[in-house]
């Protein structure tokens, strides 16, 4: 009895996010940024953008992801040019596997401008220096979602 009670600790689980995995995605990424909206794949917007995962002060467990700013034109005959805000997402959750890092936040709504901005599916990972980020965002003013990925290498 006393010996199932030594090593019973050691199967215990534990939800809790590991500090270093924030610590380890920590900095500004450099690339490319696409777009879909109803499966039309239009593809990649125009330009360089920057992708900066921040520590989350409050949280050192999370990262705060901070998406690019863009001006894209949507796949729709006529279309006026549409520009995304640079748009932070808080209380991110961080997990690593090897030297893979994975962060995610299941849905956030932010309101820029008194718009707003309703996002889920925020996923990315990290090898090495490398990035990639999905998430769909629905603008107040789109009645669909638009998928957006980034592809991009640590600065």
């Amino acid at each position: 009895m006393a010996m199932l009670c030594f090593i019973m600790p050691a199967f215990v689980s534990c939800d809790k996010d590991d500090p270093a995995a924030a610590d380890a995605i920590i900095g500004t990424y450099s690339g490319t940024l696409g777009y879909s909206v109803m499966g039309f794949n239009p593809g990649t917007i125009e330009g360089t953008f920057d992708l900066k995962i921040m520590k989350d002060k409050n949280d050192k467990e999370d990262v705060i992801v901070v998406i690019p700013e863009c001006t894209f034109a949507p796949p729709i005959p006529n279309a006026r040019p549409f520009t995304i805000p640079s748009l932070t997402v808080n209380d991110v959750d961080v997990t690593a596997s090897g030297d893979v890092y994975t962060f995610k936040e299941d849905s956030f709504t932010l309101t820029i401008d008194e718009k707003v901005y309703e996002g889920n599916n925020l996923i990315g990972t990290v090898k090495g220096k490398k990035v990639t980020l999905k998430y769909q965002l629905k603008p107040s003013s789109m009645p669909m979602d638009i998928l957006f990925t980034f592809d991009g290498t640590l600065k």
